[in-house]
């Protein structure tokens, strides 16, 4: 399988950070407002929820904070007052009255992300970033910067910019931003399948935990990276638990994209535990967020992850139109990290046709794309089905090659090197090699016994 998730390199785990005596908090994620403050403001001016979204937002957006079941970026809230002629302080709660320290150049660059930009987000941030000399402003710009990257599906700039500006917040004793850029590097780290994923998202966890007032809002987002981490992992039930405690914990939805990508998961998880009709009811949700709000690298994620449940379920004419789509939108986009995984899927549904010439060009293209993107999972996976491509085509010997190459490459992914193991045993059993089987079932189950106590004592 070649599920795709919307966040991945050897990284370093969470250094060891203390609760400052100050009990000083970094900014928010989104903006607290008064309550009808937004409709009033709207319905005073005449105006429909598509004349207050303008081209920058979408209405669902206007109607989320209007109900209540999303909080504003601060630049989400300019544009609104803007369109509404009313003065920021008409809706800003008291809680909102003090912020961090901050500038135009970076109000711009939030806008630009918020608006769906990152790539002008970035071009913003660069003379931005050598021009200013605030310490605390060039850790918010590289902290945006991490985010952009990340939307672009940049993991490896995304990882650096977000370790640099933690280096700041956590020597200035701001928790609730140092927890913000834990979690941005956790999620830059598991894009790639990097086991360390786990322990820099669980660290985040802590920090923002440990914060007084708590941070309820950041505390959603890191669980909603935790279950990205477990999806990755093949931690079905663990990724579901932990997006149920992200829904409670932010009480709100605050950001409409990340709700897409964990309506995605949730598809991905609920599919792979044969809840067919739940996960189809999640997915089909991730794709109408993500087609409102023109994410085209997440539609594409959401449209393979469907196209992949559809060949679960035996479809696979239907299945081929979304896998089709998946790797069309990330051509447009022109990225590579990940594209890997879409070609996977279309391997696998060739596989599954008895077109085995296709199949392997496919695995092979994957392998590609997987190499130059630093993917050495992926590269494992591919090398996977080269090798159950060969044993079809009775070529038993690079079947052992491939295999062989794919064991090395994912020994560092416990779940995806087990399950290589229990195909080759499958393979060595239909040979009629029994002292084979029995020593890879071994190997996997090994693998599988070692992991997940572990697994289990950090999650809990």
């Amino acid at each position: 399988m070649s599920e795709v998730n919307a966040h991945p390199l050897a990284v370093d785990g969470p250094r060891e950070i203390r609760k400052p005596s100050s009990g000083r908090r970094g900014r928010r994620r989104g903006v607290e407002i008064k309550p009808g403050t937004v409709k009033q403001a709207r319905s005073e001016a005449g105006l429909s929820l598509a004349q207050v979204a303008g081209t920058e937002l979408s209405r669902t957006a206007i109607y989320f904070v209007e109900t209540g079941k999303a909080k504003p970026s601060m630049e989400t809230l300019k544009l609104i007052a803007l369109r509404t002629g009313r003065p920021l302080e008409y809706f800003l709660s008291r809680q909102a009255a003090t912020s961090p320290r901050s500038s135009a150049g970076v109000e711009e660059i939030e806008r630009l992300i918020v608006t769906g930009d990152p790539a002008g987000a970035l071009a913003t941030a660069e003379p931005e970033l050598v021009a200013e000399h605030d310490p605390e402003i060039v850790a918010r710009i590289k902290f945006l910067m991490a985010t952009a990257h990340l939307r672009l599906g940049q993991p490896v700039p995304a990882r650096r910019l977000a370790s640099s500006a933690r280096a700041h917040f956590e020597a200035a004793g701001d928790m609730l931003m140092t927890a913000e850029c834990l979690g941005t590097e956790a999620s830059a780290a598991y894009v790639l399948h990097d086991p360390g994923a786990l322990a820099i998202v669980e660290g985040a966890l802590a920090t923002c935990r440990a914060l007084d007032p708590p941070a309820p809002i950041t505390e959603s987002r890191l669980l909603a990276i935790l279950g990205s981490v477990h999806i990755t992992n093949r931690n079905w039930q663990r990724a579901i638990d932990a997006y149920e405690l992200a829904v409670a914990a932010g009480d709100v939805v605050q950001d409409l994209r990340r709700l897409s990508l964990m309506f995605n998961d949730l598809s991905v998880a609920y599919g792979q535990l044969g809840r067919f009709n739940d996960a189809a009811r999640y997915a089909h949700r991730a794709i109408g967020i993500h087609e409102t709000l023109s994410d085209r690298l997440s539609l594409a994620r959401s449209e393979n992850n469907l196209g992949l449940l559809l060949i679960k379920r035996g479809d696979l004419a239907e299945a081929q139109g979304h896998l089709e789509r998946a790797l069309a939108l990330f051509d447009e986009a022109g990225v590579e990290p990940q594209r890997a995984n879409m070609l996977m899927s279309m391997c696998e549904l060739h596989w599954l046709r008895g077109d085995l010439e296709v199949a392997d060009q496919k695995a092979r293209e994957a392998i590609d794309f997987a190499t130059r993107a630093g993917e050495p999972i992926n590269v494992g996976e591919s090398h996977v089905w080269l090798g159950r491509i060969a044993e079809a085509r009775g070529d038993r010997g690079q079947t052992d090659v491939d295999f062989t190459t794919a064991f090395e490459l994912l020994k560092d992914s416990a779940e995806r090197f087990s399950q290589a193991h229990v195909l080759y045993a499958e393979i060595l059993e239909s040979r009629g090699d029994l002292g084979g089987t029995v020593r890879h079932l071994r190997l996997a189950l090994a693998t599988r016994s070692y992991e997940h106590p572990v697994d289990s004592a950090a999650t809990a």
